[in-house]
């Protein structure tokens, strides 16, 4: 059984055994052509041109032929005696009749209907191992590079129309999840394919993840502006507003009414608020900003931090690491990531979150040993008290 493998590194095997260093770099291309073909012919002539553009006609019809040889030697024929190659004077082309698996040809047979199953996409999927001809490259073989390089996008097309299918099976399945997986798979290859930025914040939102697309879109809008020097469609906008306004809305009709103090008795509020109850340590720095943060976390409402986008998370997330369940996307190691973090956007990420929390309601901190504020905290509190953000009040005990 011969099957070949042209998506990533290229692998060849007859009965098991690799044929890699037996057929050469120029016949494994020969394949790669005829395959493109959809077993359809193609010239020697054409051949020639793209293979061994600059040899005279007499080297590279030999080169050709002796490629076509290496091939039929090494490929012998199929269980019912077919030879995998059709040769005459002018043209070439791999036998239809030729049992064989190559994973290009699989995909390129792909066309969605309703027979589709979440298997059988997956092992489409799984045969993306790389580019086609991935580090292939031929030197003053322009045309054929160009071929290689047209193929490549081409085959990304292929891929992005597995992906949307896979897509529709699972939202069919209420998977959610790994709808975006799925989605965020085709940004990778069109990151400015807005139709699916859409669908992830939708997805998103079905998922009860509106920060979670609230950020997407504060990221990718800042990624328009700084690669193309554009904003996002009016479309996009409009649904970012929309998520926004629920986001909103939600954390409008939360509310807290009442607390316990430190000998464990009620208190209570009387107005509609969050009350969070701080503690303090006098020598650890931003223990307190943290504590707050920590509070904040527990309270398991997402919108409450759906103004700051991943990298103010990130600020935030070294003081405080529970803050980054709200990001879209982890930073792959937050303590490397502290090089970057400065003490004034820490701060600058906190105040905005609290800015943030009161334009919609009262937020009360109750700061519990107010004496033992660190140094760093201490000072935020100062600012603070002299920032008088309306609807916050912050009660020392």
């Amino acid at each position: 059984m011969l099957n070949i493998c042209f998506l990533g590194k290229s692998k060849i095997e007859y009965n098991g055994e690799s044929l890699q260093d037996k057929l050469g770099s120029k016949a494994i291309a020969l394949i790669c052509l005829l395959a493109l073909k959809e077993n359809g012919y193609l010239s020697r002539e054409k051949i020639v041109g793209y293979l061994w553009p600059d040899s005279n006609i007499e080297a590279a019809r030999y080169n050709l032929r002796y490629n076509l040889w290496l091939i039929k030697k090494n490929i012998g024929s199929d269980e019912y005696g077919n030879s995998f190659l059709n040769v005459d004077n002018e043209f070439c082309c791999i036998n239809k009749k030729y049992d064989f698996k190559c994973d290009i040809l699989e995909v390129m047979k792909f066309k969605p209907s309703d027979n589709d199953s979440v298997e059988g996409l997956l092992k489409l999927k799984r045969l993306f191992r790389g580019d086609l001809l991935e580090g292939c490259f031929f030197k003053k073989c322009e045309e054929f590079n160009d071929v290689i390089l047209f193929e490549r996008i081409n085959f990304e097309r292929y891929k992005v129309k597995i992906l949307k299918r896979l897509i529709d099976l699972y939202e069919n399945e209420d998977l959610f999840d790994s709808v975006i997986e799925v989605i965020k798979e085709i940004l990778e290859i069109e990151p400015y394919d807005e139709e699916m930025v859409l669908k992830l914040m939708d997805t998103y939102v079905k998922c009860g993840k509106r920060v979670a697309a609230i950020t997407y879109y504060n990221n990718y809008s800042n990624g328009l502006a700084g690669s193309l020097g554009i904003s996002p469609s009016n479309e996009l906008k409009k649904k970012y507003n929309e998520i926004k306004a629920l986001a909103n809305k939600d954390l409008c009709y939360d509310r807290i009414d009442e607390y316990k103090n430190i000998s464990g008795s009620d208190k209570k509020v009387d107005r509609m608020g969050f009350v969070i109850y701080s503690d303090c340590l006098k020598y650890i720095e931003y223990f307190w900003i943290a504590d707050v943060l920590d509070k904040l976390v527990k309270l398991d409402k997402e919108e409450i931090f759906s103004c700051l986008n991943n990298k103010e998370l990130w600020d935030l997330g070294y003081i405080q690491f529970s803050v980054l369940k709200f990001c879209s996307e982890q930073p792959d190691i937050i303590q490397g990531y502290r090089r970057e973090v400065i003490d004034v956007c820490i701060v600058n990420a906190f105040i905005k979150l609290l800015k943030h929390i009161c334009e919609r309601q009262n937020l009360t901190i109750i700061i519990k040993n107010s004496s033992n504020l660190d140094n760093i905290s201490a000072n935020v509190l100062a600012y603070l008290k002299r920032l008088q953000i309306n609807e916050l009040k912050l009660m020392e005990e």
